[in-house]
């Protein structure tokens, strides 16, 4: 439940970074499995644990969203700086070489705004929390008026989360409730959120479960419509929940997603190539 960095193996050159972003509640571990998939391919991947999570449901309660996305941005910035020591360069000249963001539920959210404070090559999001399903908004709603109060803590339904896979599912150190406030900056996240995509350039790849019942699969199309990127790709997985990262399909979602780097790095470095004098 802990925030994990991963090396590339030695002698294997490093092709860029990724930052890992869990979702609310959640820890590292629902990234995991793709940060594996990321440093075997030669990216340097950093997966912070939010503030609240991990430790006490209640500091979830106490913390607004803005202070999640403090926290990616320092994770961010630590990771340029080491990147910047050991002398990471990438085909278009800026240090560091690809930088990839993967964002799993809220910290999908959090990577798209992440991607207009600092310089982000590629977004990959799994399942985005953009919307809950209607029932579940207004009962938010509710709780946002107030009733938060009363009922701070609410239980889950699946203490391991909305997986499908049973081993992921008993292993998820997961907050066995949710913190009734934090689901209020949730919304509040996700209106921000609503408001600032058409403003987002990174290229983004979206993957979202059909089977999801805790976000509304709608929030990935909405997100793919209304971003102004020059490249989005949009996947359905027809056996996955929410946790996409983690559930039955991990697998494909691994080779999607670096399907998607591979293209984006290969675009980066088109226009260094074309216009590079040809030898004589």
């Amino acid at each position: 439940h802990r925030a994990f960095r991963l090396d590339v193996a030695a002698g294997t050159a490093v092709r860029g970074a990724a930052l890992c972003v869990h979702g609310y509640t959640g820890t590292p571990y629902e990234v995991r499995p793709l940060a594996d998939a990321l440093a075997a391919r030669g990216f340097v991947v950093d997966a912070p644990l939010l503030t609240g999570h991990g430790s006490d449901p209640a500091v979830c309660n106490r913390t607004p969203w803005s202070r999640w996305l403090d926290d990616i941005v320092a994770a961010y910035d630590a990771q340029s700086t080491r990147l910047a020591g050991r002398g990471a360069g990438r085909s278009n000249g800026a240090a560091g070489g690809l930088r990839v963001v993967v964002g799993s539920s809220m910290g999908g959210l959090l990577a798209l705004h992440l991607s207009l404070v600092r310089s982000v090559d590629a977004l990959v999001l799994l399942a985005p929390a953009l919307r809950f399903f209607p029932p579940v908004d207004l009962a938010v709603a509710t709780l946002a008026a107030g009733l938060w109060r009363a009922r701070p803590f609410l239980p889950k339904e699946s203490p391991g989360g909305d997986v499908g896979d049973a081993d992921a599912q008993r292993n998820n150190p997961t907050y066995k409730v949710l913190p009734a406030r934090g689901v209020v900056e949730l919304r509040r996240l996700q209106a921000a959120t609503a408001t600032l995509l058409g403003q987002v350039r990174a290229p983004v790849c979206l993957l979202h479960g059909d089977r999801d019942a805790t976000i509304d699969p709608r929030s990935s199309t909405a997100i793919a419509a209304a971003v102004a990127s020059p490249l989005v790709e949009h996947h359905r997985l027809a056996r996955t929940r929410h946790l996409v990262g983690l559930d039955v399909e991990r697998d494909r979602v691994a080779q999607l997603a670096l399907r998607f780097v591979d293209d984006v790095a290969g675009r980066v470095a088109a226009p260094a190539s074309a216009t590079r004098p040809e030898a004589a």
